[in-house]
């Protein structure tokens, strides 16, 4: 039961490491390429740009209503245990968690991008490449109660893992309306690598001395995986997870986006904006797809009980069938939606901005929402300092971002993981909402008139 748990934890965390993340700390800091991602009708402040392969933006976003520190404690000694360990207590351990304890992570990392102004130097178009991973997993409190107090009957429901893998192909456009307003929007045509979604919508586990019986209800939906069937006795087919087989084979579903974005000056150093992203959706083909449904009962014997806890025992998920389901469609589900609405003033000779950005991400197990409060410095033109403060929908994150963007180079970075209280291990423990950005890119084409006021040398241009 806890290497599931672990497991589900490091295909969430880890295995969407390489690859619909958005850094909120970029959206104010105009001389970063990375903020027409947040926004279409955003352009960048000094030149067009070409994104070095693989490293011209990478972007993580992790997100969940629980803090790492729920499942992982230093102890004394400086070692890192988990909640299972018998040094931490059931009270403390379970006090920290939710009913529902939700884990989320989107990533973004651009393969190939570059963009450039046109001949009037105000409207701005790109073009990239992303490879974009998505996961939840939902595990609820009742199962981490079950195996840490070590209880003879339990009911579990809801528990869920989910993740999808696709390219995204896209190209944008901003344009100037009018004087101060300025509208923007990108399509993407999407490539699916594959999709899998795996539910026990419920689970009721009894325990005695002699036996150990477990009565699941559950899906399995698993597009591009190659999952093997096994056969029973009596010719029934089933999957189970982990029966990994066969060739991995791509593309297994096609798809469209779009991106629409809009910002007006409503005063001459105020300026609001508002975009929607992700609307579209993905279809996957029924050739690549897997389907199962589990409604069985097992049975394990020889469980001891010494000191009233559970001795371990040769059970896991996989052991819990889901029984093949023939000809299936092929299958269709919206993109992960988000809305971005912010406002900024800009002060003393547009070198310092202050900022409000609203956030709400739709999709997944829960929808997000994420207030941020940022202020950026901009000393000379091409160097940005952005720091920013934000009340996400469970506590509240500290961000510092970077941008670098003279004649040569195009360099950012930001996070908000730098003044999160970490273990020895470096790992943040007070939140589960974190984001690491980076992107290096060079310059290119010529310069824009969109920012003109922001030069320190109107010449320049």
């Amino acid at each position: 039961m806890k290497r599931i748990i672990w497991t589900a934890l490091a295909v969430t965390i880890l295995g969407t490491g390489i690859a619909s993340a958005q850094t909120r700390a970029a959206y104010f800091m105009e001389g970063s390429t990375l903020r027409t991602q947040m926004n279409p009708a955003f352009a960048p402040s000094n030149k067009g740009y070409f994104n070095i392969p693989g490293i011209g933006a990478v972007q993580v976003n992790t997100r969940g209503n629980f803090g790492l520190d729920a499942l992982l404690y230093p102890l004394n000694d400086g070692r890192l245990v988990t909640i299972f360990d018998k040094n931490v207590s059931a009270d403390m351990a379970l006090g920290k968690l939710k009913t529902q304890n939700m884990l989320g992570v989107d990533t973004r990392v651009n393969i190939l991008g570059f963009g450039a102004y046109t001949g009037n130097r105000r409207d701005f178009w790109s073009f990239d490449l992303n490879l974009r991973v998505n996961a939840d997993l939902n595990i609820p409190e009742s199962l981490f109660s079950f195996i840490k107090n070590g209880d003879n009957h339990a009911v579990i429901e809801n528990l869920s893992a989910e993740a999808e893998a696709y390219v995204e192909v896209g190209g944008s456009y901003s344009w100037r309306v009018m004087d101060g307003l300025y509208v923007g929007a990108r399509g993407k045509f999407l490539v699916g690598g594959g999709r899998m979604r795996m539910a026990i919508d419920k689970m009721t586990i009894d325990m005695a001395e002699a036996a150990w019986t477990v009565e699941g209800e559950g899906s399995l939906d698993a597009v591009g995986l190659p999952l093997r069937t096994s056969r029973r006795n009596d010719g029934s087919e089933y999957y189970a997870l982990g029966d990994f087989g066969g060739n991995y084979t791509v593309p297994n579903g096609y798809g469209f986006g779009l991106d629409l974005g809009a910002t007006y000056d409503v005063l001459e150093d105020l300026q609001v904006s508002l975009a929607v992203n992700d609307l579209g959706m993905m279809f996957w083909g029924k050739d690549e797809r897997r389907t199962g449904r589990m409604n069985r009962r097992e049975s394990y014997a020889g469980v001891e009980i010494v000191d009233g806890e559970p001795e371990p025992v040769s059970f896991n998920f996989s052991d819990l069938h889901f029984d093949k389901i023939d000809n299936v469609k092929g299958l269709n589900n919206w993109l992960r939606t988000s809305i971005n609405a912010g406002g900024e003033y800009k002060l003393w000779d547009r070198r310092i901005g202050l900022g409000l950005l609203y956030n709400m991400q739709l999709g997944g197990t829960k929808t997000y929402h994420n207030i941020m409060a940022s202020a950026t410095f901009t000393p000379i033109w091409w160097f940005t300092l952005g720091a920013n403060y934000s009340f996400l929908h469970r506590g509240h994150g500290v961000g510092l971002a970077m941008n670098i963007c003279p004649s040569w180079i195009n360099f950012f970075v930001a996070t908000d993981v730098i003044f999160a209280r970490k273990t020895p291990q470096w790992i943040p423990l007070r939140g589960t909402d974190m984001n690491v950005t980076f992107g290096l890119g060079i310059p290119i084409a010529k310069k824009g008139h969109r920012y003109i006021k922001e030069q320190t040398d109107p010449r320049t241009y």
